[in-house]
């Protein structure tokens, strides 16, 4: 077994550790649509639509995936359903991406100079990628606060 896939193994089983529920992830689902998933799920020899939901996430997100045909027909359907974020560069992800935590994020909405170096910081990341106005921006940071949620 080479270097790389023996990292590769040791790094998913250490992920693998971190499997829990996560509070933030809520599906919102009308009955035909909750009805139509478990028939999918149940067709596709899952017990329940959630593990049926994780075997998709996990090739969406190329970790643990049922293989490289099914990772590459999720990235078309996320590039599909969702390419424009390609011309957009979201504050969320921002966030996100640079590991903004709440008390970061809550300094932003009190501290005028701190805000303006991370929009700044922000808008240079977009490498030309249409931004969030300030105000917009401002607005996320307030509804994160008042979530009091992690991104």
């Amino acid at each position: 077994m080479n270097e790389g896939y023996a990292l590769f193994i040791k790094e998913q089983n250490e992920d693998l550790k971190t499997d829990c529920v996560r509070e933030d992830l809520k599906l919102s689902l009308t009955n035909k649509q909750y009805s139509n998933l478990k028939l999918k799920a149940y067709q596709a020899g899952f017990k329940n639509p959630g593990d049926f939901i994780q075997s998709f996430v996990s090739d969406l997100t190329g970790w643990c995936s049922n293989g490289s045909d099914e990772r590459d027909l999720a990235g078309q359907w996320y590039q599909r359903a969702h390419g424009m974020s390609e011309f957009y560069y979201y504050f969320h992800y921002f966030l996100f991406n640079y590991d903004y935590n709440l008390v970061m994020m809550s300094e932003l909405l009190v501290d005028e100079d701190y805000f303006e170096g991370v929009y700044e910081e922000y808008t240079e990341q977009a490498w030309g990628k249409d931004v969030q106005s300030r105000e917009e921006c401002l607005e996320i940071l307030k509804e994160i606060a008042e979530a009091d949620v992690e991104l």
